[in-house]
């Protein structure tokens, strides 16, 4: 669908707006640099074993090929990633790790506290996932939400948490039903 296209765009001119108007200095755009990349990979794989240990413990998914022919799952991840990171990952990851938790770890004048407000505040947007209330996905989104503020910290730009965001939304809708 070209909708999407519309939607990206009345993203960027919304994200560029708060920007020149609150003068903050996020890094934004839509092409990770390398640093950006590598930070964002290697939070996705730090989150791995704790996600999929939350997802266990909470029965929040099964194991469940998004097609049965083998060589089509990774066509789908890369399609899904993609589409993702550069629409819902980069809208998401603006509102909440480029704004939110800048304003509230400059409010709380805690970076800790920004962190895990704004991680809370990002799983409870996913309440309504699938069903409301999904706890279960609130607990999950929770969870990735920190990752995500830690690739955005140590990155010091969004588009690291847009990657790490992006690849574990390919790897749930790739392998997962939940």
């Amino acid at each position: 669908q070209l909708a999407v296209l519309g939607k990206l765009a009345w993203i960027h001119v919304s994200v560029l707006a708060v920007l020149s108007v609150r003068g903050w200095n996020e890094r934004y755009g839509f092409i990770p640099d390398a640093r950006e990349w590598r930070i964002g990979i290697e939070s996705y794989l730090l989150f791995l074993p704790v996600g999929g240990l939350t997802v266990y413990l909470l029965q929040a998914a099964r194991f469940r090929p998004a097609s049965p022919v083998w060589w089509k799952l990774p066509l789908i991840a890369i399609g899904v990633f993609f589409g993702f990171l550069w629409v819902v990952a980069l809208a998401e990851e603006f509102v909440f790790r480029g704004f939110l938790q800048q304003l509230l770890s400059r409010a709380w004048n805690s970076k800790l506290a920004g962190l895990i407000a704004a991680s809370l505040l990002f799983g409870m947007v996913h309440l309504p996932f699938r069903h409301f209330p999904n706890w279960r996905w609130v607990a999950v989104a929770s969870v990735l939400g920190l990752f995500c503020g830690i690739a955005y910290w140590r990155a010091g730009s969004m588009r690291a948490s847009m990657v790490t965001h992006a690849l574990v939304v390919a790897t749930w809708r790739t392998f997962l039903n939940g």
